[in-house]
């Protein structure tokens, strides 16, 4: 015979029951058409893969769709693996769900793309073919497209069969790439590899300081510099900047493609100008020239340039002196006794270490002075 308390514990527990179930049922959200979901493989059968998309029933992976994953991640589905699926009909003639692991995989990629477009990060892709306007790349599951005008691996200047040429040999290659348009429903995903480039320019002009000291790989010579490219921006070594010696043309020092160790010497940022020296880390030979040489001493030289107030000397390491017009010789023309790359004999008139000055003449010399001249003596 039931007591009055078990007869009173029934109900509460059955109403609690009821109430569970009841709102178990309320918070289901059924599953809609375009809707991705988090699933989890039930089984993997020869036509189709069941999944657990937290709905009543379970969702189906038709055999259309497996065939277009590749194989090596189809092989790797197997019970109790997470997949992201792409609801295509909530409920079919069967009353099932049917779901794509295929443009699951893709949204997921579509996702990825809007969030680096969104923060700026770049991605890495493989070139998969070239067309008139570009290359094509793979983007995950997804194909992207990188415009002409974008691409920097491709020298500036080709057209027609030279450009591509250029973009074929690109074929296989990974790309650094920003995205710069993600529309998933134009199925139009675009990148650029200037846009990377352009980042790190602007952070390495941000990180450079003067008195820095980078190594760079020399990407121009002009005549009045070489360009160093510091790993996405250029700098300008003025000819001044070169060598410790007299340089005519930069040829004479560096080549197109050599590696070499700069010295930051400014930093112009609104400009986007940096001035760089490569004789800041050469050894100073003026350091050492005050201790060897003395006004009186006669020395051999070269003739590097001529000007209306005299002659400029090349004496050792490189080292420049002022022939004033006044230093020379008062029985011949002034000027049009020396021409440049002749070698002369000169005495030392004045040392002026701090302002790196160096005055000469060539008056009051025996004529058997650079006939014996030993230049090993200083």
């Amino acid at each position: 015979m039931e007591t009055q308390a078990s007869m009173n514990v029934q109900p509460d527990v059955q109403q609690e029951q009821l109430v569970a179930w009841v709102a178990s049922d309320y918070d289901y959200v059924r599953p809609k058409r375009r809707e991705i979901r988090e699933a989890t493989v039930l089984a993997v059968q020869e036509d189709r893969v069941l999944v657990d998309l937290g709905a009543k029933r379970d969702g189906r992976v038709p055999s259309a769709d497996l065939e277009r994953l590749d194989g090596e991640y189809r092989d790797s589905l197997q019970v109790g693996a997470q997949v992201p699926v792409y609801v295509l009909d909530p409920a079919d003639d069967r009353d099932e769900i049917i779901v794509s692991i295929h443009r699951g995989l893709a949204r997921q990629d579509w996702l990825r793309a809007k969030a680096l477009l969104e923060n700026g990060e770049c991605c890495e892709c493989t070139v998969k073919t070239g067309n008139r306007g570009g290359v094509v790349v793979t983007f995950g599951r997804l194909r992207g497209f990188v415009p002409n005008s974008h691409l920097t691996s491709i020298r500036r200047g080709l057209s027609g069969e030279h450009l591509q040429q250029a973009k074929s040999d690109l074929v296989g290659t990974t790309l650094t790439l920003a995205v710069i348009e993600a529309d998933p429903r134009g199925r139009r995903l675009v990148l650029s590899e200037r846009k990377v480039q352009q980042a790190q320019r602007q952070r390495l002009l941000d990180e450079l300081t003067e008195g820095d000291v980078r190594t760079g790989t020399v990407c121009g010579l002009v005549r009045f510099g070489a360009f160093v490219d510091l790993g996405g921006i250029d700098g300008l070594i003025h000819i001044s900047e070169l060598d410790w010696r007299h340089v005519n043309h930069p040829r004479e020092v560096l080549s197109v493609g050599d590696t070499v160790e700069v010295y930051v010497l400014r930093v112009e940022r609104e400009r986007e100008r940096i001035g760089l020296s490569r004789k800041r880390l050469l050894p100073d030979p003026w350091l050492t020239l005050t201790s060897r040489l003395n006004p009186g001493d006669v020395v051999e030289g070269t003739v590097t340039n001529v000007v209306d107030f005299g002659a400029f000397v090349s004496l050792d390491e490189g080292i420049e002196g002022l022939v004033h017009i006044s230093e020379f010789p008062r029985d011949e023309q002034p000027l049009t006794a020396v021409q440049p790359g002749a070698p002369v004999t000169v005495r030392v008139l004045r040392i002026d270490p701090q302002r790196r000055r160096i005055a000469l003449s060539l008056r009051g010399l025996a004529a058997d002075q650079a006939l014996h001249f030993d230049p090993t003596g200083w």
